[in-house]
């Protein structure tokens, strides 16, 4: 069993490590391979096999992680190729989490004259990470 799960996180750690990922597909592949073993593992032992259970989440969960965060870094590296100043989606999500007024993260938005073109995914990612539904909406409304 260690070594099933040992040989899993290698092979996170490698999905993780691809070059050719930018750094919030990283991060997504990762984390969605964490979360995913825990809970494939809960599952898994619950119908007696916990090992399968978690090598399944890990693997379900580091692919969903890993696109989610490929599109967030497409969209910034869209956004940034077309205005330099762009606000990242990160940058969003860490000014909420650090308790930053709706209004200041709007106009930070406005100031820099960022658009964005938010998939469901990402919408949620945002949700998720406790941005408010005014400055969803309102990068909704950036879209062209």
């Amino acid at each position: 069993m260690v070594k099933k799960l040992l040989v899993l996180a290698i092979a996170v750690a490698f999905l993780a490590g691809c070059e050719s990922m930018g750094p919030k597909a990283k991060t997504g592949a990762v984390a969605g391979g964490v979360i995913g073993a825990i809970g494939g593992g809960v599952i898994g032992h619950q119908m007696g096999s916990g090992v399968a259970g978690a090598a399944i989440g890990a693997t379900v969960g580091a692919v969903a992680g890993g696109l989610i965060g490929d599109q967030l870094d497409k969209a910034d590296q869209k956004a940034a190729e077309t205005n330099p100043n762009h606000l990242p989606v990160s940058k969003i999500v860490d000014m909420a989490a650090k308790g930053t007024p709706d209004d200041v993260i709007i106009s930070d938005i406005k100031s820099t004259n960022s658009k964005y073109e938010l998939t469901a995914e990402m919408i949620d990612y945002l949700k998720k990470n406790k941005v408010s539904d005014k400055v969803i909406n309102y990068m909704l409304s950036t879209a062209k």
